[in-house]
């Protein structure tokens, strides 16, 4: 990589790269290729609920060592998950996790009840350790789950969308009622280009590039052991 513009696009390339490749491989693929009964469709949408607690727990300590512009681009990427947008009359991300699980038959109470994955509970620590790493570093350790679940960015579709279409192929749901997963489908394609604005003013250096491509490809691995829990855990079921 090199100073510049220049840089910014090489390192630009690589992470969409990296994100495209995490569907190439073996934990993505398990995940994949599942055929999802009503018992996996609700045992998965329980786990991503606490997966997505855990994507706020990391954006709030990565906001916390950021400089204040870019505290201020965290928290408008923060509010849709956090509080929703109110003025168009969508709720927070949590909320519509739940709402979506009444689709499936899941009362709200069977989010609470229901325990995070040990391999996942372990994936979640691993995370939060990234996201106290060098804020550069730790933003790119978030924002490339984000451009992982573009649609945009991704050739053949991103994660949400490629669960829902095996929703609505196996349980015949479609994308549309799949409330969490339709709203992802749109706001990440908004979210994954956080980095890049933020790169372009404090990442065009070869150094802080290469701390972008380190946390992106860290985060990557742990999402990929993770993939990999929730398969095993799908696999166990009827």
């Amino acid at each position: 990589m090199v100073d510049g513009a220049q840089g910014l696009d090489t390192m630009w390339a690589a992470l969409v790269r990296l994100a495209n490749e995490q569907f190439e491989t073996a934990s993505f693929r398990r995940l994949l290729k599942m055929k999802f009964t009503r018992e996996r469709a609700q045992q998965y949408s329980i786990q991503m609920a606490h997966y997505v607690k855990n994507r706020r727990d990391c954006w709030g300590f990565v906001q916390g060592s950021a400089p204040l512009d870019v505290k201020r681009m965290i928290w408008e990427h923060e509010q849709d998950e956090l509080i929703g947008r109110t003025s168009e009359g969508k709720s927070d991300h949590i909320t519509l996790a739940v709402q979506e699980g009444e689709v499936f038959g899941l009362a709200a109470e069977a989010f609470e009840s229901n325990d995070c994955l040990e391999g996942g509970t372990v994936c979640f620590s691993a995370w939060i350790r990234l996201a106290q790493s060098p804020w550069l570093e730790a933003l790119a350790a978030s924002a490339i789950l984000e451009m992982r679940n573009s649609s945009e960015l991704i050739k053949g579709g991103s994660l949400s969308q490629r669960i829902g279409e095996s929703f609505a192929r196996d349980l015949g749901v479609p994308l549309k009622r799949q409330i969490n997963n339709a709203e992802h489908v749109i706001m990440d394609r908004e979210h994954a280009h956080l980095l890049m604005q933020v790169a372009r003013k404090y990442g065009v250096t070869e150094a802080a590039q290469r701390a972008v491509i380190r946390g992106a490809t860290e985060s990557l691995l742990i999402d990929r052991v993770y993939r990999g829990h929730l398969a095993d855990m799908l696999e166990a079921l009827p």
